[in-house]
Order: structure tokens, then C-alpha cells, then sequence
């Protein structure tokens, strides 16, 4: 199946993000009335490798660990280093008064594969009901609860009966597909071959065997999801975004003999 071409053993090692000391530090100004937008966080990251760069909620990184403008919030502020390893911490900015707008939030992980069923309820409390939600760039409504969801970074925002709002980030976790190695990667790497042959050990990385696919599983990720495998002559033609799917969630979720 998936012969790459000529292949290079100098390539430098990938960091494991899961060993990175990377930490980050952040603290909050909070906006001066509900109304306001005036509100601020400056963080700060350590370890991992330098440089950093910084976002808010599903904003994009950028260089500047300071972020204006703010209204009142929970926010998820993110710090990735040069390998790619990430982690956040949550500033909550809040609303003056003496029963200010907050909400909190529940998030069930995305546990499909191909399709999405994330979810995220909000729940609001204080200032002046009755209140409506909205996630992302959506339109305020009586819909509290989001389904549909995949694994990622979201913002979502409570707005009160005096047009106060409160914003907060969210993440939905990649909960397990329960992707199988026999039942949904075995049959891609059968009928995507590049060449006559291709699983007979010659082509790498080798796929004669489940235990060979196993041991190469990262190599086969990258090499798909980069669309350098299968080759452009594949007799099966390129892959469909659904079987690149299927491919990531069977390895990120351990490679599994099953």
C-alpha cells in the first residue's frame, strides 16, 4: 500500500509534549462594568522550548503574551512553545457588583471518530435573568445546551436580561472511537496499494503484518495525513478525508491490536 519513496533515518526525534515542563502564569484586569471592554490578561510561560506564543479562547497565537479589550469572562489563555507542546490556564475577569453574571459550563468529550458528538451545556447564574447563550460567532438564543461538537477549543457566552455578558472557554476533549485495527484501518491499507507487491517488505515502512502496521503506526499517520502515502499512483486512488480520520484516531488512540 503506502509507499512513501525514499525514506531518511537522520530526521531529528519528535518531542513528547506529555514530558514538557511548559507552564504558564497569568493574571487578569477586570473590566470596569459589564458593559465595558476594557478589561485585560498578561501571562507568562516557562520551560519547554522558547519562543512562546500566546491566545485566548480560540483566538490564533501570536507573539504578544497581552491581551486588551476584554470583557467580563472566563478565559483559557494558551501558551504553545516551538515544538508544539501546548497547555493553558483559565483567568476569570469578572463583572463589578454584588451579584454579578458568571456561568459555568459541563463538556462531554467527542467520543466518534468520523462525525462529531461533543456537546457543552451552560448554565448561568446572577445578575439579571432571564439570560440567552451563544457559542463562537452564533446569535444569542434560549439554547443552552450545544451538541454536535469535536474535539477543540471553544468560546461560549451567557448574556443577561440587562444585556450584560459573560464569556467563557471551553474544551471538549477526543474521548476513544473505540477506531479498530482490523475493522476500519486493515481494509484503507488493502485497497490503497501503490504497487504490485507493496506489503511484501520491500516498500517502508513495512505493512506485511498487523505487528508491522502496530510498530509503524506513527510513521503511517504523518506519511497519510500529509498525503505523501498512499503514492499519487495508487492503484486506490488518494484518501478520502473520512479513512485520514479513521487512520489519526486509531493511532492517537494507542495503535490497539484490536
Amino acid at each position: 500500500m503506502f509507499n512513501p519513496g525514499c525514506t531518511t533515518t537522520d530526521s531529528p526525534e519528535p518531542v513528547d509534549c506529555d514530558l514538557s515542563d511548559l507552564t504558564i502564569e497569568a493574571t487578569g484586569q477586570s473590566p470596569t462594568s459589564c458593559n465595558s471592554n476594557d478589561g485585560s490578561i498578561t501571562a507568562s510561560a516557562t520551560g519547554g522550548d522558547e519562543p512562546y506564543k500566546y491566545a485566548v479562547n480560540t483566538g490564533s497565537f501570536g507573539s504578544s503574551p497581552i491581551f486588551t479589550n476584554l470583557g467580563p469572562g472566563n478565559y483559557t489563555v494558551r501558551v504553545k512553545d516551538k515544538n508544539g507542546c501546548e497547555t493553558f490556564i483559565q483567568v476569570v475577569l469578572q463583572i463589578p457588583g454584588a451579584d454579578p453574571l458568571t456561568a459555568t459550563t459541563i463538556s462531554m468529550e467527542d467520543t466518534e471518530c468520523v462525525d462529531n458528538n461533543g456537546s457543552i451545556e451552560i448554565t448561568a447564574a446572577g445578575g439579571n435573568p432571564p439570560y440567552q447563550y451563544k457559542i463562537g460567532t452564533g446569535a444569542f438564543s434560549d439554547v443552552s445546551v450545544f451538541t454536535n461538537l469535536g474535539p477543540g477549543n471553544y468560546s461560549v457566552a451567557v448574556r443577561d436580561g440587562a444585556n450584560c455578558i459573560f464569556t467563557k472557554g471551553v474544551t471538549v476533549q477526543k474521548g476513544d472511537s473505540q477506531t479498530s485495527l482490523s475493522a476500519d484501518v486493515e481494509p484503507i491499507i488493502d485497497t490503497k496499494c501503490a504497487i504490485t507487491g507493496c506489503h511484501n517488505g520491500s516498500e517502508s515502512p513495512n505493512l506485511t503484518s498487523r505487528q508491522s502496521i502496530i510498530a509503524n503506526a506513527s510513521t503511517i499517520k504523518a506519511l497519510t495525513q500529509s498525503g505523501q502515502m498512499p503514492r499519487s499512483n495508487s492503484t486506490g486512488g488518494p484518501l478520502m478525508p473520512d479513512q485520514k480520520a479513521l487512520i489519526a484516531c486509531w493511532v492517537d488512540e494507542g495503535a490497539k491490536d484490536n
